[in-house]
């Protein structure tokens, strides 16, 4: 697992995400050309974080180029969930423009009456999966938000919405908690499930586009089949998204995902 080429990595934050990162789409597609990547995408936050773009950002990102320097560039959002009844920071047709969105929580973004907890942050997640668009949740893993994994991955099933294995909440500096457990349990009920996971980098500027080795070891430890990693299979990626290859350079997949 650790020598597969990392094909596509579609949770990263340019400059328009207002916090963490000085590069443009540019300076991301050309970090993703030179380590070998088919598919970069694009997810600045939305903007119920401090800092972020307008609605008018992503409206924008409709007429931004497909293909750069060999990569094929796809437009997404990370959405803030707002609330337990799964509110969000744009608005559904616009969510439904682009090409996909995950849905995230981070403070101060999320309001709540009640107690921090598992049935509080369950359902916000799965209130949330309803939106159009809404195909990734963005680090499920991190304990400051507790989940029922249980309920939270039942319910990816039944609206066709994959979790992520996100790569910078195993880093030893990682700001989020609980991070590799978490990872751990998802990856665990996943692979019974035989729900497909999406590995990113949520690298915040180009310095770690690609960036997995967090990642690979726990792939390893619980032994995941490749063939529910998205990454793994660009055709089913991309039918999943509803898109059609767009300016797709040759590419090789390294499972048989149907």
């Amino acid at each position: 697992m650790q020598n597969h080429p990392v094909l596509l990595d579609i949770h990263t934050h340019c400059i328009s995400s207002g916090h963490g990162s000085r590069d443009t789409i540019t300076d991301m597609a050309r970090a993703a050309s030179i380590r070998s990547l088919k598919i970069l995408g694009i997810s600045d936050h939305g903007p119920a974080t401090k800092g972020a773009g307008s609605s008018s950002y992503f409206r924008n990102l409709l007429l931004a180029d497909r293909c750069r320097f060999g990569i094929t560039l796809l437009y997404g959002v990370e959405l803030n969930i707002l609330n337990e009844k799964g509110d969000v920071d744009l608005e559904d047709s616009l969510i439904s423009s682009l090409d996909y969105a995950f849905v995230s929580m981070h403070h101060p973004s999320f309001k709540t009456d009640h107690t921090l907890n598992k049935k509080v942050c369950t359902n916000a997640y799965i209130n949330a999966m309803k939106h159009p668009g809404v195909r990734f949740l963005g680090h499920p893993d991190d304990g400051c938000f507790p989940v029922d994994y249980k309920q939270l991955l039942s319910a990816c099933i039944k609206y066709q919405v994959y979790p992520e294995i996100n790569n910078a909440s195993l880093k030893p500096d990682a700001y989020r908690t609980e991070g590799f457990k978490n990872s751990l349990e998802i990856l665990s009920l996943c692979k019974k499930l035989k729900l497909p996971i999406l590995l990113s980098s949520d690298s915040h500027g180009k310095e770690h586009v690609g960036d997995m080795k967090y990642i690979f070891p726990l792939l390893k430890q619980c032994q995941f089949p490749p063939e529910l990693i998205l990454n793994e299979n660009i055709e089913f990626f991309m039918k999943i998204l509803g898109l059609s290859k767009m300016c797709m350079p040759s590419f090789t997949s390294h499972s048989h995902m149907k």
